[in-house]
């Protein structure tokens, strides 16, 4: 019950977070809307700046006001268009009506301004175009391209009008200062730089915390790309290039169902493609090639995980020969100099270091066939990168289906934890994995594999639906556990 209800919390994670940020915001919103308004009827600063436009005879107070309001609606609907950011612009329109009635309750804003007026219209439409610009709108009339359809400027410019306009009346409200400045149509003058400053301690604490909570609300609205970086580490002939292309299978899938996936690019490496489209010919077999010495071949791609709060991941490898997974532990020590590595290892050394989180391949075959493991080096290369996060994925778990199958009665595919939970256990009897799983603090093991058929040579080869596509299984559950 207790592993339903957590499996059921991690599942609606997403959801269950953007309805506590709304809760946070319908709060905050107007009692900071009433600062904001407290702010401009006491500030002395703030209101000889916004009396600025005195100088300028073409435009009024009113103009000035709908013109700022106008740029951030400007930006306000760029952020609802990027599919990435839809659901947090919708929680911000709901913010701005609730802090434009707040500001109406105390005769602010909206009863001053005439809205119906010329003058104000084309004021706001020119507020709203220079918010538009200002956000990168100019992206809406382009051609698409590889580009990812993002608003990023927007969301910025966003979050900084409102720590701007949250941080400028925090201090107003409670900072007692003289008069400094007097504006009229004659000019700006200096009217006093003497005088005592003091603070009004009279609900400065709940007004400070309430206000760094509302602009973390916002930083997080705004944030894009949580980005975390995955590297595949695996023995000779373990699978690495078969588990490169099952994700990216499983992630060009996924992005047929989301928008927001739909608009970021997947940007695979040449290198996957080709393997990609070598196991997309509809013949018998792999069609995949190891790897040979001294030959590199860069397997990456990306995808986003999530469409409330996205993220994005990160998954790569080189496709490297089986030997030099024994000679990384020395290279990431400095154990082996630059002088003494090929290209091969100091670039792989690279690889590891810049990762956020290693995938650290078991084949499972080797397992089934009483072979070495070859996993002996993965102790050491964790013990050279210090402080790394680790998933141990289980490749061609496919040679335990047959015994699963026999052992509950039910295919893998339909019952995928009691699955993963089945070939855990099996591995865990022998003690290289067993150790390995210590070392990493209880990591968790995720089987992957294609579904295959023996073929009449007693050869495993991958069977294809009636599309002539390999079917996966396992990938689209580790996809979910690296974005979370």
């Amino acid at each position: 019950m207790i592993g339903a209800t957590i499996a059921s919390l991690r599942q609606h994670q997403e959801k269950l977070s953007l309805f506590g940020y709304f809760v946070v915001m319908l709060l905050l919103t107007l009692p900071l809307a009433t600062m904001l308004g407290s702010a401009y009827e006491g500030g002395k600063l703030t209101r000889e700046l916004i009396n600025v436009h005195l100088l300028v005879d073409v435009i009024d107070l009113e103009g000035v006001s709908v013109f700022f309001l106008g740029i951030f609606v400007g930006l306000l609907v760029l952020l609802t268009i990027d599919p990435k950011k839809r659901w947090q612009g919708y929680l911000l329109w709901i913010g701005l009506v609730i802090s434009l009635l707040g500001l109406q309750s105390m005769g602010l804003f909206i009863p001053n301004i005439e809205f119906t007026a010329s003058t104000n219209l084309t004021w706001l439409g020119v507020g709203v175009l220079l918010g538009l610009f200002l956000g990168g709108g100019r992206k809406l009339l382009r051609t698409r391209t590889a580009e990812a359809l993002e608003f990023r400027r927007a969301a910025k410019g966003i979050y900084y009008i409102v720590t701007l306009l949250i941080l400028g009346s925090l201090i107003e409200t409670h900072l007692i200062y003289p008069q400094l400045l007097e504006v009229s149509s004659s000019g700006v003058e200096v009217v006093g730089t003497n005088g005592d400053f003091a603070v009004e301690s009279d609900g400065l604490v709940r007004n400070a915390v309430l206000s760094g909570i509302f602009v973390f609300t916002v930083r997080r609205f705004i944030q894009y790309d949580a980005e975390e970086d995955f590297f595949v580490l695996g023995p000779r002939a373990s699978g690495k290039s078969l588990f490169l292309i099952g994700a990216y299978l499983e992630a060009l899938n996924r992005g047929q169902e989301d928008e927001a996936t739909q608009q970021t690019p997947l940007q695979p490496s040449q290198d996957l493609m080709e393997m990609v489209e070598n196991l997309d010919q509809r013949a018998e077999g792999w069609l995949i090639e190891a790897t040979g010495r001294g030959e590199i071949k860069d397997l990456k791609f990306q995808y986003v995980h999530g469409s409330t709060f996205p993220k994005n991941v990160n998954v790569s490898s080189i496709d490297y020969a089986g030997e030099y997974l024994g000679r990384l532990p020395d290279a990431l020590s400095g154990a082996v100099t630059d002088d003494e590595a090929d290209n091969t290892l100091l670039r792989l050394a690279e690889e590891v270091e810049e990762a956020d989180t290693l995938i650290l391949l078991v084949d499972l075959e080797r397992l089934v066939s009483n072979e070495p493991l070859e996993i002996s080096e993965y102790f050491s290369i964790l013990q050279a990168a210090n402080d790394m996060g680790v998933f141990i994925v289980a490749t061609k778990a496919d040679v335990f289906v047959e015994d699963f199958r026999a052992e509950h009665g039910i295919e893998p595919h339909l019952a995928y934890d009691d699955f993963k939970d089945y070939v855990g256990q099996r591995l865990r009897q022998s003690k290289e994995v067993d150790s390995l799983i210590r070392q990493t603090a209880g990591a968790e093991i995720h089987p992957v594999y294609y579904q295959t058929t023996v073929n009449d040579n007693g050869d495993r080869v991958p069977m294809r639906d009636e599309t002539g596509s390999v079917m996966t299984i396992g990938f689209d559950r580790l996809l979910d556990e690296l974005g979370r």
